[in-house]
């Protein structure tokens, strides 16, 4: 893990959390550097863009309010930016976008509609739920970015399994994890699956299976170096012949935002939806 990746991990699980939120000159220039990576893109372009280091170098000019810029937390991470890879990168990109966007009217604060296992999704939000289905073990914490861009394009409400101290060792850790993820998939209202490089994730190839044929509204990616790929994509060519099988995660989150509005109205009405 790259010194970015671990800086971005920390800084977006607390900002997801609600235990960290930018000072008021900090959210202001980050809002300045989420649109100048954009300018080329379109904020509808989720992941794509870039923070050259003169934009950065802008962002953390002196500043003697809210305790100056060394109180800044972005500041260490966007200092690390330069040297980090690419998936990194892009996570950053996804906080700065998601900071920028968070005080727009009907958003709600993102701690409200952000529930991770095994934290009990409360209902205190009424947007539809949207599970982030995948890889966890031997993959990086895409779930991260996911859920960074679902809060800031849609109001949904975001069920994620991965936890952020997960005890390994402990007894009941594992049966109390399968009763979670079991009991959020069948409440949401649509499911995230992204399948990324790294390993094979059996877990979530078999909860694929099983929601496909239930007929979950689902949307579905896996990157192109995922070695079950092709079998993902010839299973639900049999199975769910509509799907169109993405190759990078701000496609499938821009497919399962798509899915909101219907898949929330069958599941209101009882009936199975096919997408």
């Amino acid at each position: 893990m790259t010194d970015l990746q671990a800086l971005a991990d920390v800084l977006a699980l607390d900002y997801l959390h609600g235990r960290w939120t930018p000072a008021a000159t900090e959210e202001h220039r980050a809002r300045n550097l989420a649109l100048h990576a954009d300018a080329d893109s379109g904020l509808e372009q989720l992941g794509a863009g870039a923070l050259t280091e003169q934009a950065i170098a802008e962002m953390l000019r002196p500043d003697h309010a809210d305790g100056g810029v060394a109180a800044w937390r972005l500041a260490e991470v966007l200092l690390a930016y330069p040297a980090g890879d690419p998936e990194a990168q892009a996570l950053v990109r996804d906080l700065l976008r998601a900071i920028a966007i968070a005080n727009l009217p009907g958003l709600g604060p993102y701690d409200a509609r952000y529930f991770e296992a095994p934290a009990t999704y409360t209902g205190t939000d009424s947007g539809p739920l949207v599970f982030t289905a995948g890889g966890i073990s031997g993959t990086r914490n895409w779930q991260l970015r996911a859920a960074l861009q679902l809060l800031a394009v849609s109001r949904a409400v975001v069920l994620n399994p991965r936890r952020e101290n997960f005890p390994i060792h402990g007894p009941v850790a594992a049966p109390a994890q399968i009763a979670w993820e079991y009991g959020a998939l069948n409440a949401a209202t649509a499911v995230l699956f992204w399948f990324p490089a790294g390993s094979v994730q059996p877990i979530a190839l078999y909860e694929l299976g099983a929601h496909a044929v239930r007929g979950t509204a689902i949307a579905v990616g896996a990157d192109p170096a995922y070695e079950r790929r092709l079998d993902v994509v010839e299973q639900l060519r049999h199975a769910r012949l509509e799907l169109e099988i993405h190759t990078s995660l701000p496609a499938v989150v821009r497919a399962v935002t798509a899915l909101l509005p219907e898949a929330a109205a069958v599941a209101g009405s009882g009936r199975t939806c096919h997408r």
